[in-house]
């Protein structure tokens, strides 16, 4: 590229016969270069990569194209300008033929001007690299969470996806630092020592929350459970997961209340999944009846029951066994399984009146307690005296 340049020089120099109007109108020359290749890639971008977009159904695509136009126009415009300059730099240098070193002493405060100018655009072209990056990186991660959430794994873009979005924006802007660092030549290395003392000293100040950080991490990738399943942890906590976030999970409890939970303790616990691997679940419905009644005529009324709900899975039938000699009479139990979860306890009390009408019109009755008391009137008559 610099060897068309110098041809550019030569042929400039002929007309201005002045080496640093030359030096300068070439990189005049050089920044257009890069205007040009700027609005043709957004022309390219618009007229023929647009159009077959469009084609496709997919609204991260026209967001991540959209990102790409607008960004790489104001790259290459921001770039043509850096390079430019730079060439200003080193033109005087590199070109002995079109220009006197005695321009260095001539035209010095242009030459500063120049390099300052060159190290802010260098600032501007680094951040502006980074931002470009980090939006690709979102679009990806919001692009594979839909495509995950269409499958078994939902919702794992309201957990781990957001974490892993500012762990790589937080590695790109400390990536930008250190390379604009670099740049100007400043040592790192004591910045770096009082990053790692200063990081040791929060680590023993915050165990606690750290602790929870990394037991975060660790559910979000394990995923015992994700956002929307129904959990049981320990022995008393029992509802939908509402978020899982870095510090906690918090879950919706059948009372409409938020239970908020230190990811230490719940990676401690003991977890019940009741809606994994799928959301179908199972209802359990006991009576009891009386002896003496035949056990296949009640097992098929419960049965029968059971199929008149339409939410029960059709292709698992409902089964009723005789599971026990009570006290009171015979223990059976009703077994179905359910497509959605949520409606478990809603249908399981609705079985049980279908159960109760249809049994109390039919004339079966139900068992219950009965107690019968004797008493001896000699041991009475004794007491009283």
């Amino acid at each position: 590229m610099f060897s068309y340049v110098q041809i550019i020089i030569q042929y400039i120099r002929t007309f201005t016969r002045n080496d640093i109007s030359a030096l300068s109108i070439s990189c005049v020359v050089v920044f257009f270069i890069f205007v040009i290749l700027a609005k043709t890639l957004s022309i390219l971008l618009c007229r023929i990569v647009r159009p077959f977009v469009k084609k496709k159904e997919g609204y991260r695509d026209d967001k991540l194209l959209e990102t790409f136009e607008k960004s790489s126009y104001r790259l290459l415009i921001i770039l043509g300008a850096y390079l430019a300059l730079g060439y200003f730099q080193t033109g005087i240098d590199s070109f002995p033929y079109y220009t006197n070193r005695r321009l260095e002493a001539d035209y010095k405060g242009l030459i500063n001007t120049g390099q300052y100018i060159g190290d802010i655009l260098y600032i501007i072209l680094v951040i502006e690299s980074s931002i470009i990056i980090a939006k690709v990186i979102s679009h990806f991660l919001d692009w594979y969470g839909e495509r995950i959430d269409a499958g078994e794994n939902k919702d794992l873009s309201g957990s781990l996806f957001p974490l892993l979005n500012k762990i790589a924006r937080l590695a790109l802007a400390c990536g930008a630092l250190i390379i604009i660092l670099t740049k100007f030549k400043v040592d790192i290395t004591a910045f770096v020592l009082s990053l790692g003392v200063g990081s040791l000293a929060i680590a023993l100040a915050a165990q606690d929350t750290l602790s929870n950080m990394i037991s975060g991490f660790i559910i979000m990738t394990d995923r015992p459970f994700r956002i929307g399943d129904r959990i049981k942890i320990g022995n008393d906590i029992f509802g939908d997961v509402a978020a899982i976030g870095i510090r906690s999970t918090k879950i919706l409890d059948f009372d409409k209340n938020i239970i908020i939970l230190p990811n230490n303790d719940v990676v401690k616990s003991r977890i019940i999944n009741l809606t994994y691997p799928a959301t179908s679940t199972r209802i359990v419905v006991e009576v009891q009846l009386p002896y003496g009644i035949d056990t296949e005529i009640i097992k098929n009324k419960l049965i029968a029951i059971a199929k008149e709900e339409p939410a029960l899975d059709p292709d698992t039938p409902p089964e009723a066994l005789m599971v026990k000699f009570g006290e009171n009479g015979l223990d059976f139990r009703l077994t179905a399984r359910i497509l959605d979860y949520t409606k478990a306890f809603d249908i399981s009390c609705g079985l049980r009146e279908k159960i109760y009408k249809r049994f109390i019109a039919e004339g079966i009755e139900f068992s219950y307690s009965r107690r019968v008391i004797q008493i001896d009137n000699k041991s009475f008559q004794n007491l009283n005296v």
